[in-house]
């Protein structure tokens, strides 16, 4: 078991070079820039949503029409953050309410993936703070074997070495993989919904390029059953402990 500020932690769940257009359920959390409760309030344990909230709550439900597939699972606004499980279907799935098939138009005006500016392709390998690792770690914490590879039926993926867990890439492999990141399926449909909340959010309130959204999302892909119903359920149950919730600052 592997140590973090010299403390024992449960090994992260996800593999560092992941494929992230592969087929998989997603947990995904990111939190508004410096914990800002702009989105919202809990009152006797349910949401309220803000003018800001209501924004990212449209654009939520509009992420199945980025890319053919996509679904979206169980989602939650919190305040200050929000956390989502996405699913990826198979490399022939069609949700049928897609509007261009892709999430191509997921870039900033000024090309940038990042919706603040940040021309970042490891965004999400670098944690959210160390609060998110925690919560992430926690809810996935069950061993599981990778998942088995598609069906003879269904299409395979395209032959890269990060389909490989045991792969040991070079320097220059690396950078590669970073610069395809980019073009994969999560962290294109993220850029694109942090792009569009943060633009709208701006114009509401009249606060031009102002940052919304930290620049960094954290993610884990979810590989078993057991953790996924154990995710749900900490994602239903978010908004009725907020009272303690690891994001909420006032407690401190």
């Amino acid at each position: 078991m592997a140590k973090f500020k010299n403390k024992y932690r449960i090994e992260s769940n996800r593999w560092r070079y992941w494929d992230y257009s592969a087929p998989a359920n997603y947990f995904i959390t990111i939190c508004i820039n410096n914990r800002e409760c702009i989105l919202g309030t809990v009152v006797n344990g349910k949401m309220e949503l803000s003018e800001y909230g209501k924004i990212v709550e449209t654009e939520i439900l509009k992420i199945p029409e980025y890319h053919i597939r996509i679904l979206l699972d169980e989602w939650v606004i919190m305040p200050n953050h929000i956390h989502l499980i996405i699913h990826v279907g198979d490399y022939d799935f069609d949700n049928h309410v897609a509007v261009n098939g892709n999430a191509d138009d997921a870039h900033a005006p000024d090309g940038n993936d990042d919706p603040d500016g940040n021309d970042d392709p490891d965004g999400n390998d670098d944690p959210v703070g160390n609060d998110v690792d925690k919560i992430h770690e926690f809810y996935l914490q069950s061993p599981s074997p990778p998942s088995p590879p598609p069906s003879p039926s269904s299409p395979s993926p395209p032959s890269q070495w990060w389909h490989n867990p045991e792969y040991k890439p070079t320097t220059d492999e690396i950078k590669q993989y970073r610069k395809m990141r980019r073009n994969m399926i999560i962290p294109k449909i993220l850029g694109k919904f942090q792009m569009l909340t943060s633009r709208q959010i701006n114009i509401m309130r009249n606060t031009p390029g102002k940052k919304n959204w930290q620049r960094d999302y954290h993610d884990h892909v979810i590989r078993h059953e057991e953790s996924f119903q154990r995710i749900k359920k900490y994602i239903v149950e978010n908004p009725t402990k907020w009272k303690d919730d690891i994001f909420n600052d006032s407690k401190r």
